[in-house]
């Protein structure tokens, strides 16, 4: 007995990377690396290898009740990262979205465009060792199509990563670097070479630029190479290897139709009238702005308007990779008094583990007034209740692992693929493993059985509620001869929304039968089976497996596991063998 627990407990070490539908609390293991530098999920139906969350502080029955309703948008990337790209999750840390099949991104996140909630994200071309894109926006919609592919309007200089917003108008504001000589020989440098900093307003359905700022010529010249906090170093030599002394990493539009840009290397928050004219500024060496106790920032990133543009959030990095100026890096409120020309101190959202993120970050103010952090560099976020306590802590790895922003949204998603069937049968039993990625609103798996003579004929079998991202059905098929099986999702409102194709033990699979058919023009789609699928049939099948709520929180590698179906077949076997 002692033998099959030490090989057991061997076994699971060995496969703690890969746990499907996985979340941990307050894992030391997770932590300290033993499980890995970016430990990852794997399922039986499907391809998507999502990082697994670990609560470092899990909310609790006390604080469950104010956290915000919604989805959590990361974009987990770095030389730790199994698959770098966009994954959405429900706030228990189930995968919903496995968005990777457009690769790495950095923004990514849900917006407004044409009355529809859509997706935003940046397509990578290239990125480049100094921190800046080359690459297109993405507007994707509720069924995961690309309906606008769109770049800057600058003559061949593809858009950047740092942001992308959509406004009232359906315009999209975006981000871009241009490479320009330069004369830079107070630095002692030789036909000198500096990157332009580019906020631009485009027309997504044309690709056409409707407002171009550039750092090297608002104000009618320029913002002053002076004026940076970031020398050139070995850079600025040459068009290839230019100096970013600007550096741009967020741009809005606010209901006066001018732009509020930050500069992150010039720590400053620059106002910019439609003309292209530099209005005022907050921060920076020359801070037009009056800044009161609190208010100062540095190496910034996510500047964003609050509340009817009355207030400024920000994530206040404090420092970068050649420079530390606090001992943490902060989300950041300021009050904006536009008529006494000053910001003030509002407040200001600490990390759990009080550290600097070098890089990236961001503050997401939500409708509740709750707030998500995201911390950049360091691959954790934080939620934060209207008081700014702190509600709980998700850690998304350990090593190179870093999300450049971290959202909270409401998010409701129809994909237009099948749902996944994975089937695993011996002789006595048959277990139906399924997903369906970016689903939102499957509520309920049917599952149906079909013959080799028969094969769709679909008889109806059993009823599972959806359990994570794969669920698990376990069906007795010792009397029966079924060759096929195949789920079909239902709703809130017991409406079908999708068929499964069927699909055998062997991989094989036909497609759904002639008389099953949904209706996808309408959330409360009608559905139809086979004569045989009633709704009385409909009784709940409990899962084999509980799942475990982030409401508790367990110390230890295998008591935080929360389900193993990825290695169950496996188990049972050693089992049996031992």
């Amino acid at each position: 007995m002692q033998l099959r627990k030490h090989f057991l407990l061997s076994f699971l070490a060995l496969s703690s990377n890969v746990l499907a539908d996985s979340v941990l609390f307050e894992s030391n293991e997770y932590s300290s690396g033993a499980l890995g530098l970016g430990p990852f999920q794997t399922f039986m139906s499907s391809p998507s290898t999502p990082a697994i969350w670990n609560f470092i502080v899990p909310y609790n029955e006390s604080t469950s009740g104010q956290i915000e309703e919604g989805l959590i948008l990361l974009a987990p990337r770095g030389t730790n990262v199994n698959s770098d790209g966009g994954l959405i999750y429900d706030k228990a840390g189930n995968l919903v979205w496995d968005g990777t099949e457009f690769g790495q991104t950095l923004t990514f996140k849900t917006d407004t465009y044409k009355g529809e909630t859509v997706i935003l994200m940046w397509s990578p071309g290239t990125i480049l060792g100094s921190g800046v894109g080359a690459g297109y926006d993405l507007i994707i919609n509720n069924q995961y199509e690309v309906i606008a592919n769109f770049t800057a309007d600058l003559n061949g200089t593809l858009a950047d990563f740092h942001d992308i917003r959509l406004t009232s108008n359906d315009t999209a504001l975006i981000t871009a670097y241009q490479a320009k000589p330069w004369d830079l020989s107070a630095f002692n440098i030789t036909n000198g070479w500096l990157l332009d900093s580019i906020a631009q307003e485009i027309d997504p359905s044309t690709g056409k630029a409707i407002f171009t700022c550039k750092s090297l010529g608002v104000a009618s010249d320029h913002v002053n190479t002076s004026l940076c906090y970031a020398s050139p170093g070995s850079s600025g030599t040459a068009e290839d290897n230019p100096w970013d002394y600007f550096h741009i990493n967020a741009v809005n539009k606010d209901d006066l139709g001018n732009y509020l840009i930050s500069s992150r290397h010039c720590h400053s928050i620059y106002y910019v009238g439609s003309d292209g004219n530099i209005i005022w500024n907050i921060g920076g060496m020359n801070s037009s702005v009056t800044m009161n106790n609190g208010t100062t920032f540095t190496w910034q990133h996510d500047v964003r308007w609050q509340n009817n543009q009355t207030q400024i959030s920000l994530f206040d990095n404090e420092g970068t990779a050649w420079e530390l100026d606090s001992s943490s890096s902060r989300g950041l409120l300021l009050d904006f008094d536009a008529a006494g020309n000053q910001v003030s101190f509002n407040k200001e959202w600490l990390p759990y583990n009080v550290t600097v993120s070098e890089s990236q970050g961001n503050v997401g103010i939500l409708d509740s007034g709750n707030t998500i952090i995201g911390w950049g560099q360091i691959p954790w976020f934080s939620e934060y209740d209207s008081n700014g306590q702190l509600l709980y802590v998700v850690q998304f790895g350990v090593g190179d692992v870093q999300s450049y922003r971290a959202y909270s949204a409401n998010w409701t998603a129809t994909p237009t693929t099948r749902p996944s069937v994975f089937v695993a049968e011996n002789e006595f039993n048959t277990t139906v493993y399924t997903s369906w990625n970016g689903a939102t609103e499957v509520v309920t798996w049917q599952l149906y059985g079909s013959t080799s003579d028969s094969p769709q004929l679909a008889i109806p079998l059993s009823n599972t509620t959806k359990n994570g991202f794969e669920t698990i059905i376990p069906f007795n098929s010792s009397s029966t001869n079924y060759k096929y099986y195949q789920v079909a999702a239902f709703n809130s409102n017991e409406k079908i929304i999708a068929f499964s194709n069927f699909t055998a033990s062997d991989g094989s699979s036909q497609g759904p039968a002639a008389n099953q058919t949904v209706d996808s023009s309408s959330n409360n789609s009608t559905g139809s089976a086979t004569p045989s699928s009633s709704a009385g049939l409909r009784s709940t099948v409990s899962p084999i497996f509980s799942t475990s709520s982030p409401l508790s929180s367990t110390g230890g590698a295998l008591q935080n596991l929360v389900r193993l179906p990825s290695v169950l077949a496996a188990l049972w076997i050693i089992v049996a063998l031992l």
